[in-house]
């Protein structure tokens, strides 16, 4: 398995595979990011009540973005184990249940979040003309969803089989995309009207529709190493049922990091709009700083994944352990650039003073916990691909349950201030107890029998 159309990565240097294959997918997560950095930047020159709205919109949409992720991690796992076996033909039914999941579950989505994000909007202090604009902006994303799901899944399908190239490419064409069209229906141009907040929507969802698009081209064509035969497809309910028992956990998993986002951001609110803003904008450049770490954890799925599947365990576990030292040294540097440059990194979001001096805060008080953090999301991937996803999410649970806690506590006597130094808080226990499961060996106990 060689070249674009897939990789064995049982065999040959653990780091260079790692590097090979973690470095597009670093690219990759970067340019998703970018999408919502690409809005951030464009919308923040309309003011202060745009930034907020979709700043709020973020954790929300979120949630049911964990829906796909939690899918794409199942597929991807469940592809990836198989392809290690040699079993391909499974392989290739794993893939075809996933994207007829990505259309139905993607559509279902749609309509929850139409219905039931407004009530959320509101619990999280957003009112009057800011509310009326972030509904309005906040439904074109969901209506985006189905595009959304399919470009989630194909992007799993693609890399289960050691190809990171490909759906970076892709996504790289719709980032460009978005990036074309964002200035072009925010503000106007030649026929084109200016539309404001829901020109940055419009912008997205064709920018993402582009990306599933090309993703699907490829399986089709039968380029990938999971070979995509629609005229032979035949539904088994037990193939659905092991992608959602392996993903649901890592959904949930994600939503709580959404759930927990907008108590936080419940509590922001309620030092007013440029508060809000100000946590919106950090939102996105911690995403942006986490997406290395985050490449680097979707790359052991697959590659821890082959490997079990293959019954090497030992090369699994020096797998994690030298991603685990990458991470580290990263998150590190992210830590000092966060503590000691937040004033260079939110200017070219905002002229508010009130905006910037509480970013400044709330970037330098959370990188205290940046090393934990990025060890969290390394061992969490880890145990992912072992199939440990329920473990996973009560640790990830735990970890969030932390940071609302200490978010709270601290905040009642610190005020603002106080909100941040839950992230820090919460990190390191969370930290501390997937060290506990990691060092027991529990990861891994059903492979090694």
């Amino acid at each position: 398995m060689n070249g674009n159309k897939g990789r064995d990565l049982t065999q040959g240097p653990i780091g260079k595979s790692l590097l090979v294959l973690s470095a597009p997918i670093v690219l990759g997560m970067a340019l998703q990011t970018a999408f919502n950095i690409i809005d951030t930047f464009f919308v923040g020159m309309l003011g202060s009540e745009q930034l907020a709205a979709i700043s709020v919109t973020f954790p929300v949409v979120f949630i049911f973005i964990a829906i796909a992720v939690g899918l794409a991690v199942g597929t991807t796992a469940l592809v990836s184990q198989a392809l290690g076996a040699r079993k391909d033909e499974e392989a290739t039914n794993i893939a075809e249940h996933s994207l007829l999941a990505a259309l139905v579950v993607g559509f279902v989505v749609a309509a929850l979040g139409i219905t039931f994000s407004p009530p959320l909007f509101e619990f999280m202090g957003v009112h009057g003309e800011v509310l009326e604009m972030t509904v309005s902006y906040a439904n074109l994303i969901f209506i985006g969803f189905m595009f959304l799901f399919i470009g989630f899944l194909s992007q799993g399908i693609i890399q289960a089989g050691g190809d990171t190239v490909t759906p970076t490419k892709n996504l790289a064409v719709s980032v460009a995309a978005n990036i074309i069209l964002d200035p072009i229906m925010i503000f106007g141009f030649g026929p084109v009207p200016a539309m404001g907040l829901i020109g940055a929507g419009y912008a997205t969802v064709i920018g993402r529709s582009v990306g599933a698009f090309l993703n699907l081209l490829y399986l089709l064509r039968g380029r990938a190493l999971v070979k995509i035969k629609p005229k032979a497809f035949r539904f088994r309910a037990d193939i659905l049922k092991r992608i959602f028992l392996i993903g649901w956990p890592s959904s949930f998993s994600q939503s709580i990091n959404s759930v927990g986002m907008i108590l936080l951001m419940s509590m922001v609110g309620a030092f007013g709009t440029g508060a809000l803003a100000a946590f919106g904008v950090g939102i996105r450049l911690e995403s942006l700083a986490i997406m290395p770490v985050m490449g680097m954890g979707n790359a052991l799925v697959p590659m821890i994944g082959q490997n079990l599947g293959a019954g090497n365990i030992k090369r699994a576990k020096s797998t994690l352990r030298m991603a685990s030292y990458a991470v580290g040294l990263f998150m590190l540097l992210i830590m000092a650039l966060w503590y000691f440059a937040p004033d260079v990194l939110y200017a070219p979001f905002s002229t508010d003073a009130g905006v910037l001096s509480i970013g400044e805060d709330y970037l330098r008080i959370i990188s205290f916990g940046y090393l934990f953090l990025g060890l969290v999301f390394i061992t969490g991937s880890a145990f992912q691909a072992a199939g440990r996803t329920t473990l996973q999410m009560l640790i990830n649970m735990f970890r969030w349950s932390a940071i609302v806690a200490g978010a709270w506590l601290f905040s009642s006597a610190q005020g603002i201030t106080g909100i941040w130094w839950g992230f820090p808080l919460g990190n390191f226990l969370g930290f501390i107890v997937f060290a506990v499961f990691l060092k027991s060996g529990f990861w891994l106990r059903k492979w090694e029998r």
